[in-house]
C-alpha cells in the first residue's frame, strides 16, 4: 500500500526516525541549557559576594574610626547627670559621619544598652533613649570588641545590617559605637530578569532577596527554642519566622541543585528552579541564586522545532518528488496540445497585432492634435488675463491723471520760482525749489513703477510671496482713489503670512478684488473696506480675505458669481471677466477663492493658499 505515491513502510521508517531523533536534539538542549545556567549562576554568585563584600567593607571599620573619638569616650566617661552638655557636640559629630558615610544611623551605647547618642536625636523617630542590651551586635562588642548583627529595627521597623566596636578608655570598656546599613541598594543591583538571589544567615532564614515576598522566611521549619531565642533578640521585630516552602530535589552539576520554591510571578503556586549557593562574607551566611528554568526549555522547544522543521522539510521534498514526477508525465502529455494552440495563438495575434498598431496610430493623431489645443488655449488665458489687467488699467486712468497733473504744475510752478530766485541772486531758494521738485518726480517714477510692474505679462512660475507686499502694491495703484472717495481701508496681514504664487498675478487678484470693492461702496455715506492675512488651522494654508460694507451680493448672482459674463455692474461699466479671471488665476496657484455676504453685511472674498514652507 502507499500514500501519496510512497509506500506506508517509508511513512512508518521516518516517523520512528523523527521521534528518536527529536527526543536525542530535546535531551541535548536541554543539558546546555542547564550547563549555561550554571555558568551565569556561577558568574552572578562571583558579582553578588563582591558586590557584598565591597558593601560590608565601607562601612565595618565606621564604629571602631568612631570608638576612637575622644569626645565619644568623655561622653561615656562623664556622669549621667552632666551629659547633657556634651551630647550637642557627639549629636552634630554622629550626625556628620552618617551624612557622609550614607548609612541609615550612627549611635553609641552606653554599657547598660542604652542609646545615649545618635546621628537621628533631631529625627521624629530617634534611637536616642532606646535599649539594646539584648541585640547579640551589643553583647558581641562588649565582649569581643566587634559585633556584626542583621535584623529589622524596633524603632523604624526597617531591616539593615548592624556593626559594633567597644569604645576603650584604658583597659576598660566604656560602651559601644555602632551603625547601621540599608540593604535596599543591594537588593535593587541584584534584581535580574529570571533570576532572584537572596542571603540567607546563619538561622535559615532570607535576610536580602530580590523577591520581597520571600525576605524573612525560612528555608526550613524552625524549631521551638530556636523561635524563642529569635524572638529574644527581636531580631525580626518579633515576629515568627514561617517557612518559605523551600524543597531540595535532584542535584545537578558544578555544585547546582534543582529546587521547588513558590512561583514568583504567579503567588500561591510552586515552581521547579535551579539554585547555587556561595558562602557570604559574613560568617555562618549564605548568598543563593535561583534561576528559572524557561531558558533552558526555550533550548528544548527550538531543539524541537528544528527537528520537526527538518524533518517537514525532507518530507515535502519527498513529496514534491513524487508530484513533480507525476506532472513531468502530465506536461509532456499536454506539450502537442499546447503547441497546436500557440500555433493558433500566434495567428491571432498577428491579427490582432495590426488592429492595434492602426487604433495606435490614430490615437496618436488624436494625442498631438489635443496637445495643439491645449496649447492654444493656455495662449488665450495668458492673453485674456493680460487683456484683463489692461482693463483695470483704463478704469484707473482718470485717477492716476488727476494724481500726476498735480505734480506737474507744482513742477512748472517751482521752476518758474527756482528761475526767478536766480535772477534776483537767491540761490539757496532755488536749490530749494529744485529739492522739491526732484522729490515730485521721484512720487511720480514710484506711482509709474507700480503701473509698468502691473501691466507686464506674468511669470510662469510660482515663487513666495509675502501677501503684505502685494497688498500695499495694490493699495498704491488706488491711492487716489481712496483718498478722494473718503474709504477707510483696515489692513491686517500677519508677518508670516507668505503664499506660494506669481507676483504679477497675484497683484492683479488683488487689484481686481480691491477695485470691485471700492465699486461697491458707491454711495455709501460709510465706507470701509477691511483686508486681513493670517495662518490657517492647517499651518500649510494662509487664509486672505477682503471685505466691504457695501449692500452685498445678490444670492441669485452669488452661485454663478465666478462664471464668465456674470457680473453684478450696470450695461456699459462691466463685461463680468473679472472674477472669471481671477478664479482660473488662483486655481494657477493651487488657491480656492470664495465669496459671502457676512452676517454684519457687505460682501466678503476669501482665499485659500498654499503657505510657502510648505513645499519647500
Amino acid at each position: 500500500m502507499t500514500m501519496r505515491g510512497i509506500p506506508l513502510w517509508a511513512w512508518a521508517a521516518a516517523a520512528a526516525l523523527y521521534l528518536a531523533a527529536a527526543a536525542a536534539a530535546m535531551e541535548f538542549a536541554w543539558h546546555r541549557g542547564l550547563d549555561a545556567l550554571t555558568d551565569a549562576g556561577a558568574h552572578r554568585l562571583d558579582l553578588y559576594a563582591a558586590s557584598l563584600r565591597s558593601e560590608l567593607g565601607r562601612y565595618e571599620i565606621l564604629p571602631a574610626l568612631a570608638a576612637r573619638q575622644d569626645s565619644i569616650k568623655t561622653l561615656l566617661e562623664a556622669p549621667r547627670d552632666s551629659r547633657r552638655a556634651l551630647l550637642p557636640a557627639v549629636n552634630g559629630y554622629l550626625e556628620a559621619v552618617n551624612k557622609d558615610a550614607g548609612s541609615v544611623a550612627v549611635d553609641v551605647i552606653d554599657l547598660n544598652g542604652d542609646v545615649i547618642a545618635a546621628s537621628n536625636w533631631n529625627q521624629p523617630v530617634s534611637f536616642v533613649g532606646t535599649n539594646v542590651a539584648y541585640r547579640p551586635y551589643f553583647i558581641d562588642s562588649i565582649s569581643t570588641g566587634s559585633g556584626r548583627f542583621f535584623g529589622i529595627g524596633t524603632n523604624t521597623g526597617e531591616p539593615g545590617l548592624y556593626f559594633a566596636s567597644a569604645v576603650r578608655g584604658g583597659q576598660k570598656v566604656l560602651g559601644a559605637a555602632a551603625v547601621k546599613i540599608s540593604v535596599d541598594p543591594l537588593e535593587h543591583a541584584w534584581r535580574v530578569p529570571n533570576e532572584a538571589a537572596m542571603v540567607v544567615d546563619g538561622n535559615g532564614v532570607v535576610v536580602i532577596s530580590t523577591v520581597p515576598a520571600w525576605k524573612f522566611t525560612a528555608l526550613a521549619p524552625i524549631a521551638a527554642q530556636k523561635q524563642a531565642q529569635i524572638q529574644a533578640t527581636r531580631q525580626y521585630a518579633g515576629r515568627k519566622v514561617e517557612a518559605l516552602g523551600y524543597e531540595r530535589l535532584d542535584d545537578w552539576r558544578n555544585g547546582a541543585w534543582f529546587a521547588r520554591l513558590p512561583d514568583r510571578a504567579h503567588p500561591g503556586r510552586e515552581r521547579r528552579y535551579l539554585v547555587m549557593s556561595r558562602s557570604a562574607p559574613q560568617a555562618g551566611d549564605a548568598i543563593m541564586v535561583v534561576l528559572d528554568l524557561s531558558a533552558a526549555r526555550r533550548q528544548q522547544q527550538l531543539a524541537f522545532a528544528f527537528v520537526t522543521g527538518a524533518f517537514l522539510i525532507a518530507a515535502l521534498y519527498a513529496l514534491y518528488a513524487v508530484q513533480r514526477r507525476r506532472v513531468i508525465a502530465e506536461r509532456l502529455k499536454a506539450q502537442d496540445a499546447l503547441q497546436r494552440a500557440n500555433d493558433r495563438l500566434e495567428a491571432t495575434v498577428q491579427q490582432r497585432t495590426a488592429a492595434l498598431v492602426t487604433a495606435n496610430e490614430r490615437m496618436q493623431e488624436e494625442i498631438d492634435e489635443r496637445a495643439r489645443t491645449e496649447q492654444k488655449l493656455r495662449d488665450s488665458q495668458q492673453e485674456l488675463v493680460h487683456a484683463g489687467k489692461l482693463a483695470v488699467l483704463g478704469q484707473m486712468a482718470a485717477g492716476l491723471t488727476h494724481e500726476i497733473n498735480q505734480p506737474l504744475v507744482a513742477i512748472r510752478t517751482l521752476c518758474d520760482n527756482a528761475r526767478t530766485f536766480f535772477e534776483r541772486d537767491q540761490p539757496a531758494q532755488a536749490i530749494a525749489n529744485l529739492e522739491r521738485v526732484g522729490k515730485l518726480v521721484e512720487n511720480m517714477a514710484v506711482l509709474t513703477a507700480e503701473l509698468k510692474a502691473f501691466a507686464r505679462k506674468p511669470e510662469t512660475q510660482t515663487v513666495p510671496v509675502p501677501l503684505g507686499d502685494a497688498v500695499a502694491h495694490a493699495r498704491l495703484i488706488y491711492e487716489a482713489r481712496i483718498r478722494d472717495e473718503g474709504v477707510h481701508v483696515d489692513v491686517d496681514i500677519a508677518p508670516d503670512a507668505i503664499v506660494e504664487a506669481e507676483p504679477g498675478r497675484l497683484q492683479q487678484v488683488i487689484v481686481n478684488l480691491l477695485g470691485n470693492a471700492l465699486d461697491a461702496l458707491a454711495g455709501r455715506d460709510e465706507r470701509r473696506i477691511r483686508i486681513g492675512a493670517r495662518r490657517a488651522d492647517d499651518p500649510a494654508r494662509v487664509m486672505f480675505f477682503i471685505a466691504d460694507n457695501g449692500p452685498g451680493i445678490d444670492p441669485q448672482v452669488l452661485a454663478h458669481l465666478f462664471e464668465p459674463f456674470v457680473t453684478t455692474k450696470p450695461r456699459g461699466h462691466g463685461l463680468g471677466l473679472g472674477l472669471a479671471i481671477t478664479s482660473r488665476i488662483v486655481e494657477g496657484f493651487g488657491a480656492r477663492i470664495s465669496a459671502a455676504n457676512p452676517d454684519g453685511g457687505g460682501a466678503q472674498f476669501s482665499i485659500e493658499f498654499v503657505a510657502a514652507e510648505s513645499r519647500q
